[in-house]
């Protein structure tokens, strides 16, 4: 504890006096804390806005080479969708699915059936021809070994090249 003398007196509560805030502010933007004459951020702000800038074109060039990655894999293939099947008989199950092709192009696909316990009880490959438009739709039937609980299309590809290798 100081002990009073003439020279120095004690504060007392009602004495102390609050800083004055603009001599503050003045003093750290003389020192560069806030970004030099005129306030503001100035050259403070402009590295978190340059890695706010990077960032953005980072994730727009790898937006637009993911695009360019999935229209490039599907472009000049055969795709299909299993729309449903039918379950007609104990030795026949129907397909149904829409191609999307060339419509020029003869497809081939690879139709499935499975039983309950996922064995394959039919498979058969059958040829859908040039169609007038794409997408198409087709139903074509799967002769079973045992009834059958589902069908489906396992692989398409064109006609007129190699077919692809079996899993």
């Amino acid at each position: 504890m100081t002990t009073p003398s003439p020279d120095r007196p004690v504060p007392t509560p009602h004495d102390t006096v609050a800083p004055d805030l603009a001599a503050v502010e003045a003093e750290e933007e003389s020192q560069g804390t806030w970004g030099g004459p005129g306030g503001g951020r100035g050259d403070a702000g402009r590295p978190r806005r340059l890695w706010w800038w990077a960032g953005g074109l980072a994730v727009a060039a790898m937006s637009a080479l993911a695009v360019w990655f999935g229209i490039s894999a599907t472009t000049g293939h055969v795709n299909w969708v299993d729309t449903g099947h039918e379950i007609v008989s104990d030795s026949r199950v129907d397909v149904r699915f829409d191609l999307r092709r060339d419509p020029a192009r003869a497809v081939v696909c690879r139709l499935e059936a499975q039983d309950i316990s996922h064995t394959v009880v039919g498979r058969t490959e059958v040829e859908v021809g040039p169609a007038p438009a794409s997408p198409s739709r087709h139903v074509l039937p799967v002769e079973t070994a045992t009834r059958a609980v589902t069908g489906y299309v396992d692989t398409c590809w064109y006609a007129d090249e190699a077919p692809p290798t079996q899993r």
